[in-house]
């Protein structure tokens, strides 16, 4: 199919999403765009599952998702979205998720499904630059005697359906409304040769055509766009990378802002439901759990009674005050950024995996060596034979903070990709066009060579369903436009200064000093760093933080860990955060064999900390006191481990024992081996 076929059809399928508020109505705000709004039956269709029931959750997506792949419906879009895939190995549809009564464990006849309505809408000021998407869920059975609302930031950059069948559910399960929204980093793309955008609903439009309605646009009129194209064909723009916007500095207020859209939509259909009689609860997981974090530390006018996060993806404001005691270790300061440590582990981590012999996916890391080598060449590394430099780089992901509890995760987590993670952050902080091709970087659709090439039509269409918010998605992915051999997949690529097959050395020491450094690109990356980190003040709210011990993407000692310290020096004796740390637990949830024996997941923590929130908030429970809850792993063969079983997964107690006490005092941390 042509570009221009494509195109057509593009444009043929596209509608007129957006309705204006209405213009008399007081209590409308200026910044809400109301979008579609539908109502599910519970049976054929539904607010968790698309109507396809918790068991097709347990395998892989359907075949007949779309009838027109190349013209896919929104109603069909929105059900690839929501598929997240479980396994019942690990608990999924036996002891959590959408079936499953999370106070007792009964298995609930509806198979997941839950009727109610849903209305779309975008938080913007006018321009279309913005446009935060928001999604409202209110179940058929939304309670009127103890009124509740739950608040979700997405999880990274994905579309607003991510979390429905990860936790979402928990709400509406309680007879809450929930709200999530994008945070303004949301999947949005922009298909720079075809010139089409995304929608509120995940159609595909002519950039033209949605107008100020697309979800994204680059920053480029129609002669750059062409002239880039000349030089760099093929190339994609994510808004996650290249929004100009720098959204972390308002993933709090777009959280709160969601809040608000709630009991406006809410409000309007039923009077009754105000912020004075509603209990208000924000959650969410990864840079979500960060964003409810900020949201909570700006919530000036009190619209949010209790938090739980899951694996916080929080930045703090530095302070050296802060120290964090793990059994004989002292760490001083409180953590590391994102691209902080992100940047140093996209250098070192592919070396490391070689000094994990048993790491699953190691083999999947095939130019690790190379890695090494040239890590030793760049005098990054100092020791000679190549066992030698693997050890040296785990030694030096140790000391610079990842315990050695998430050597687990080293290949798997480059594999997913940190060159990409931290290509998009240092875009988005630093405000850089599509243009500027930041240390040499683009996106694009790729071949089986790794080359650039037109993105397939159906991933077009689909890229709603499919998109993380950023590369790698199907087969865009993230390009070293500086390899000797002309523009190739990052993965595949070779680095110009040593002209081997290293995963581009070059590009990731680039991005490295975008934090080391004091360039003009390196200042601009720094100060969008500095206008969002935390600032640890709760205000006393009830907060609940859930992390596991072996997070390889987030973790610990740079996030959580030091939040609590922080917060207890700004909050002092008025502070309600918990923290509680999981151990035999990573960030994904991954279920892959030498995962499955050795994780456990940290969802049904996640759960359980939302059901002890809801205990206090609603009936006035004590919050239980900090603690490691220690797991015990499914073990087995790697890929068939025994089922996981409630004996693996022991609760969160309200008092610890000593030994598994986590104690907190004056700025300081201590916790138990």
């Amino acid at each position: 199919m042509t570009i221009r076929s494509i195109g057509f059809a593009l444009l043929m399928s596209c509608v007129v999403l957006m309705s204006p508020a209405s213009a008399g109505d007081p209590l409308m705000p200026p910044w809400l765009k109301l979008g579609p709004h539908a109502v599910y039956d519970g049976r054929t269709d539904d607010l968790v599952t698309g109507g396809l029931g918790i068991e097709a959750m347990l395998a892989a997506p359907p075949a007949a998702l779309y009838k027109d792949a190349l013209n896919p419906t929104a109603a069909e879009l929105r059900r690839a979205a929501l598929f997240l895939r479980g396994s019942d190995g690990q608990g999924f549809s036996r002891l959590f998720g959408p079936n499953v009564r999370s106070t007792t464990g009964e298995l609930l006849p509806d198979h997941g499904k839950i009727a109610g309505e849903e209305y779309l809408a975008y938080a913007d000021d006018g321009d279309g630059k913005q446009n935060v998407a928001m999604l409202l869920q209110i179940p058929a059975d939304l309670a009127r005697e103890r009124r509740c609302l739950v608040a979700i930031p997405v999880n990274g950059s994905a579309s607003l359906f991510r979390d429905v069948v990860d936790f979402g559910f928990w709400g509406l399960r309680h007879g809450c409304a929930v709200v999530y929204t994008d945070k303004g980093h949301g999947d949005g793309f922009h298909n720079l040769e075809v010139d089409s955008v995304g929608t509120l609903d995940g159609r595909q439009a002519f950039a033209k055509a949605a107008g100020n309605d697309a979800h994204f646009r680059a920053d480029l009129d129609d002669a750059a766009r062409l002239r880039f194209l000349v030089d760099w064909p093929h190339r994609i723009a994510f808004k996650a990378a290249h929004s100009k916007q720098n959204p972390e500095k308002d993933w709090g207020l777009n959280l709160l802002r969601a809040i608000e859209f709630a009991f406006v939509q809410i409000g309007g259909r039923d009077p009754g439901f105000t912020r004075a009689n509603t209990m208000v609860l924000a959650t969410g997981s990864s840079n979500g759990g960060g964003a409810t974090l900020y949201a909570a530390e700006k919530d000036a006018e009190h619209l949010i009674d209790g938090v739980v996060v899951r694996e916080p993806q929080v930045q703090l404001r530095p302070d050296d005050r802060v120290s964090v005691t793990r059994g004989a270790v002292t760490r001083q300061g409180s953590g590391r950024t994102l691209l902080d440590y992100f940047s140093f582990g996209n250098l070192y981590q592919p070396c490391a995996v070689l000094a994990v012999p048993d790491v699953p996916l190691r083999e999947r890391i095939e130019f690790a060596a190379n890695r090494c080598v040239s890590l030793r060449d760049k005098g990054l590394l100092t020791s000679d034979t190549l066992e030698a430099q693997a050890n040296e780089a785990l030694q030096r992901m140790h000391a610079y903070g990842w315990d050695a509890e998430t050597d687990i995760g080293h290949a798997f987590g480059y594999f997913v990709a940190p060159d990409a993670t931290a290509t998009k952050y240092a875009n988005d902080h630093g405000r850089f066009d599509v243009r500027d091709r930041l240390c040499g970087y683009s996106y694009a659709a790729v071949d089986k060579d790794g080359r650039p090439m037109a993105v397939p039509a159906a991933q077009i269409a689909q890229n709603f369903a499919i998109a993380p918010g950023g590369a790698p998605a199907g087969s865009i992915d993230v390009i070293n436009d500086n390899d000797p051999t002309g523009p190739r997949r990052n993965w595949l690529s070779a680095s110009r200064s040593t002209g081997r097959q290293d995963y581009n050395l070059d590009g990731a020491i680039c991005i490295r000093g975008l934090i080391e450094e004091h360039s003009p690109e390196a200042e601009r990356v720094q100060a969008g760093i500095r206008e969002f980190i935390a600032t640890g003040a709760l205000g006393g709210k009830p907060t609940i933080i859930v992390h596991g011990r072996s997070d390889d993407r987030v973790p610990v000692s740079f996030s959580s860990r030091p939040y609590v310290g922080l917060n207890s020096l700004v909050d002092g004796a008025a502070s309600q955060l918990r923290y509680i740390e999981v151990t035999n637990a990573e960030h994904f949830g991954t279920d892959l064999p030498g995962f499955d024996t050795r994780m456990v997941p940290l969802t049904l923590y996640h759960l359980r900390a939302l059901d002890l929130m809801w205990d206090h908030l609603t009936a006035g429970r004590p919050l239980p006191a900090s603690q490691v809850v220690r797991t015990t792993p499914r073990g087995g063969e790697a890929g068939r481990a025994p089922p996981l079983q409630l004996s693996n997964v022991p609760p969160i107690v309200l008092e610890p024992a000593p030994s598994d006490a986590i104690t907190v005092q004056g700025g300081h941390v201590r916790l138990p081996d």
